[in-house]
């Protein structure tokens, strides 16, 4: 394209999603849709979990580390422990 975009397929929990992106972003579009099956496969170890829902626990996940990245000098190390502490249930309710 001459607008420096190109087009792309992404494959997410099974589905494809064709989009134009910036060519110099292809590879971090490619890399988030990567990290992103890789956590939903992660979260079918919970027991009669259907893909919804392990997006959602994705998305959650995700949004965690972009807000804690966002306000990172806000927060002190009291609320990065807390940040921890949820993960950690997560992972722990995974296992469960």
């Amino acid at each position: 394209m001459a607008d420096g975009k190109i087009k792309i397929n992404l494959s997410i929990a099974g589905r494809l999603y064709p989009m134009t992106v910036p060519a110099e972003k292809e590879e971090l579009y490619r890399e988030a849709a990567k990290r992103l099956n890789d956590k939903v496969m992660e979260y079918s170890k919970i027991p009669k979990s259907d893909v919804t829902d392990r997006l959602a626990l994705a998305a959650l996940y995700y949004s965690m580390i972009s807000l804690a990245t966002e306000h990172t000098s806000q927060l002190g190390d009291a609320d990065i422990e807390e940040l921890h502490a949820i993960e950690e249930r997560i992972r722990r309710y995974i296992k469960a």
